[in-house]
């Protein structure tokens, strides 16, 4: 007789919900990624700025020219400021993400391992069947070899 194990269904939805939660940590990831690197690109941007209006200063080129200068560095500091709020919070939703996808583990593996004691059993029981028959057919061949 096959092993089946009465809770598969169930084993199975915990192994597709640990793929989900899975998948969305990943997407969480990809975000802060995405997030690191654009605050990363914006820093580089307002540096080189910063450079570019030391050399306009050493010119002395008009004040119309370095207030534009300014303006946009500015600008580009509000538009890193607002990428560093959506990276707070999507360091949130990644640590959130996080513990939903090892809450998802842990119960995919409590019924893993439910399952791998029930194999066991079920294997050592197959044995005892094995071997109360092995022991039954050597008893019948004694029984009929002995004269009585």
């Amino acid at each position: 007789m096959a092993f089946r194990f009465s809770l598969e269904v169930l084993r199975q939805l915990r192994a597709s919900q640990e793929r989900q939660q899975e998948l969305l940590l990943a997407k969480a990831n990809q975000r802060v990624l995405l997030l690191e690197q654009q605050i990363a690109h914006l820093e580089t941007l307002i540096h080189y700025a910063c450079e570019e209006e030391l050399r306009k200063l050493e010119k002395r080129v008009a004040a119309s020219e370095m207030q534009f200068d300014i303006y946009c560095r500015s600008l580009l500091a509000q538009q890193k400021s607002g990428l560093q709020k959506e990276l707070a919070s999507a360091l949130t939703l990644r640590e959130r993400q996080r513990e939903a996808f090892w809450q998802a583990r842990r119960r995919r593996e409590i019924l893993e391992s439910l399952r791998a004691h029930q194999l066991e059993r079920f294997r050592q029981e197959e044995k005892r069947k094995e071997q109360r028959c092995a022991d039954e057919q050597f008893l019948l061949r004694s029984h009929e070899r002995s004269p009585g």
